[in-house]
């Protein structure tokens, strides 16, 4: 199949959408004369910046085909949850981990573990450097976490990056042991088959999607991508959609230079 891109800009309410969606009618006609839509494992990835946009954006393709095309409707997020649950017997085997069946973790449920975890560390340490309290302390670094995993920043990267924010001394302790905290964290969860979004995002970007035998799956399930509101999806977003296109399918993305409501945890444009 020969790739095809098509970038849409504008600032709020300007009509991307429809856009995307008027592209999405007329690909359907040339896939309808090319015959590429009669591949019956091929799905149409639907991406959007949240769950209402995704709900929205998805009613609407469904509406102009009246359902006769598989559609995909995720957020970005939710994608790599899902591919990281599904393809999790192959993370397993690559990583040695112990083959347990994974369960997600809540936001409060993971701060009361990890806090529980790093005790030892958290009396000994002077977190009051970068934290006004041990709970902020907790939490700073699991976002840390999840800020890392999104951006597709090695955890080994964290002392550095921290020692030139807050302007300290380079080989700071405490910015030397958010990154073993971080690492303990990680390799705690992942030995009881406990997931958070920062795990799944790194599990994805750093060892699943790399993987030979994901990336055949991927390239097999679908022949068009349709990404709304790109300005709101986390930097890893780039990479899944490159490798998309590069593999030939055909991709719509919707762009507002004035968005990135979101800039910092859960977006990085």
């Amino acid at each position: 199949m020969s790739g095809k891109a098509i970038w849409i800009e504008g600032g709020t309410r300007s009509g991307k959408t429809n856009g995307l969606v008027a592209q999405f009618c007329q690909w359907l006609e040339e896939a309808v004369v090319l015959g590429k839509h009669l591949h019956l494992n091929a799905k149409i990835l639907v991406l959007a910046g949240n769950d209402d946009s995704k709900r929205d954006f998805g009613d609407q393709l469904i509406a102009r085909t009246q359902g006769k095309y598989p559609i995909s409707a995720k957020t970005l997020i939710g994608f790599m949850q899902e591919e990281v649950l599904l393809f999790y017997p192959l993370l397993t085997q690559k990583l040695r981990l112990p083959a347990y069946f994974p369960l997600r973790l809540r936001p409060e449920t993971e701060q009361e573990l990890a806090t529980k975890l790093w005790q030892p560390a958290l009396d000994r340490l002077n977190w009051r450097e970068i934290a006004p309290s041990e709970y902020r302390f907790v939490r700073r670094i699991l976002d840390l976490i999840q800020l890392a995993a999104y951006s597709c920043t090695p955890l080994e990267s964290l002392p550095s990056i921290l020692t030139t924010g807050f302007g300290a001394m380079a080989g700071g302790e405490i910015y030397q042991c958010v990154e073993s905290l971080a690492a303990e964290w990680r390799d705690w969860c992942l030995d009881r088959g406990l997931l958070t979004y920062g795990i799944i995002t790194e599990l994805y970007w750093r060892h699943l999607l790399p993987q030979p035998e994901y990336q055949r799956h991927l390239r097999d399930r679908y022949w068009m991508l349709l990404a709304d509101d790109v300005d709101d999806y986390p930097a890893i977003g780039r990479q899944i959609c490159e490798f998309l296109l590069d593999a030939g399918v055909w991709g719509a993305f919707s762009y507002n230079p004035d968005g990135m409501v979101r800039l910092g945890l859960s977006a990085d444009p």
